[in-house]
């Protein structure tokens, strides 16, 4: 019986400590405190590695992925991918562990050539496990991608619907063209099975890497079980989990991680779109394109942690909840009145007005420094299309309209946001000028406030 109170522990045991001891042993030059084992032979009998090149060195992918997956199961599924920042676009390359570990030709080969063909994106890898392939994936509509755009357009609801529908029925009438292809088995967090790994992005301006590690450790209770230097500014800490978690759990604790470390370190610019169960993270040996350097493993030999203990010093780090503030009392005077506020929104608005006020509001782009704001507007956008009667598609479309800039601006819509409401983007539109129109749309309002308020229109 594990002691729910202790935090971290040194790896122990046939899995962690083999599996890490194994990875120390490998010839990247990792000094790894973990006790050896006789399965380190295991590294040792890889194959060398192709030579590196200016864009892929394989020697830190195998590491890296061995450092997550161990090295006891040669057919667990990896999904590598190349991405570019913000683009929403994605190309995998899934394989297996011991294909990874072999450095199976055809898996290297391709991932090198694409490199070289695309230099602006970006190796990574999906952290998560996927759950086992269902044998009849690709046999049902929901099992190909619904686009939602078209050449740079945004697509309707039925446009999305028939191009799904010709997909389906391409590939099952033999097709085998890439534009027909199922969704990827492994990249939808629905695909992702129990999870043993968290992980955080913690950097801030001027922070150097060894602060961003003290900062982890602060935020944590305990080293990382490793830690990868991107190549750019920042550093990505993973710490591995005494027993699997689900993915809603996942989710929670990821925010929480994140949620602590802005709190200790002002500044801090912790990355809260990496709670997705499928997410994709920078992988070791892959070049940054930023600044042509490779990827690297940091640190590693961190302790595993338990999930019940790190979630209750991460809450006890936090503030508690601010009480929700007393709901103003109805006038004496006149009962049932609660006077027009400029801040005050009665309902939800119409899509009419959420267009009127996005004509206002400056667009967005990547690179300007404007992620988090960015976030507050897409979450905001959604939650407000939605309370009008409209979809998440067109949401979507209204946000890459308004700020054709973001390219990443569909990966937004991955995340599962519950903290960012309509509020925050009615009141963006605010500070940009909006106001809603008086006249016909006076009466609307009078009525929803005299029903929510108990009193006769006025």
């Amino acid at each position: 019986m594990k002691n729910p109170h202790q935090l971290g522990q040194q790896p122990a045991g046939v899995t962690d400590a083999a599996e890490i001891a194994a990875v120390g042993s490998c010839p990247d030059g990792i000094a790894i405190a973990a006790p050896a084992t006789s399965t380190a032979a295991a590294c040792l009998s890889w194959p060398c590695p192709p030579e590196p090149t200016a864009r892929l060195d394989w020697g830190p992918v195998r590491t890296h992925i061995s450092l997550l997956r161990g090295s006891h199961r040669p057919d667990a599924l990896v999904l590598l991918t190349l991405f570019k920042g913000g683009a929403g676009w994605s190309n995998y390359y899934p394989g297996t562990l011991a294909q990874v570990l072999d450095c199976h030709p055809p898996l290297v080969t391709s991932i090198a050539a694409d490199l070289h063909r695309l230099p602006g994106h970006s190796l990574g890898l999906i952290v998560g496990e996927p759950d086992p392939q269902p044998a009849d994936w690709g046999t049902l509509l929901e099992h190909f991608k619904a686009p939602r755009t078209s050449n740079g357009q945004p697509l309707s609801a039925e446009q999305q619907q028939a191009e799904q529908q010709r997909r389906h029925a391409a590939w099952l009438s033999g097709c085998r063209d890439r534009w027909c292809y199922p969704i990827q088995w492994g990249c939808r967090d629905a695909h992702i099975g129990p999870i043993w790994w968290l992980f955080a992005e913690c950097d801030a301006e001027g922070l150097a890497p060894a602060d961003q590690l003290a900062l982890a450790v602060r935020v944590a209770g305990t080293e990382p079980a490793f830690t990868i230097a991107t190549g750019g500014k920042s550093v990505h800490c993973y710490w591995r989990l005494l027993e699997p978690i689900s993915r809603e759990r996942f989710k929670a604790l990821q925010q929480l991680l994140a949620a602590a470390a802005e709190h200790l370190q002002p500044g801090c610019k912790a990355d809260r779109t990496i709670s997705n169960p499928a997410r994709v993270m920078r992988l070791a040996g892959g070049t940054h394109p930023s600044t042509g350097q490779l990827a690297s493993i940091y640190t590693a030999g961190g302790p595993v942690v338990c999930a019940d203990a790190l979630e209750a010093r991460l809450r006890g780090l936090l503030p508690p909840p601010a009480a929700p503030a007393a709901r103003p009392r109805p006038s004496a005077a006149r009962p049932g009145h609660r006077p027009l506020s400029g801040h005050h929104r009665p309902g939800p608005h119409t899509l009419e007005q959420i267009t009127e006020a996005l004509g206002l509001i400056q667009p967005f782009a990547s690179g300007q420094g404007q992620r988090d704001e960015f976030r507050r507007f897409a979450a905001g956008l959604r939650a407000a299309v939605l309370e009008a009667g409209g979809d998440e598609q067109q949401a979507l479309a209204l946000c890459q309209q308004h700020s054709p800039g973001v390219l990443d601006a569909a990966d937004y819509w991955r995340t599962d946001w519950q903290q960012i409401h309509a509020t925050s983007f009615w009141w963006m539109a605010r500070q940009a000028g909006w106001r809603p129109r008086r006249g016909p749309d006076l009466d609307r309002i009078k009525a929803a406030r005299a029903a929510a308020f108990g009193g006769g229109a006025r």
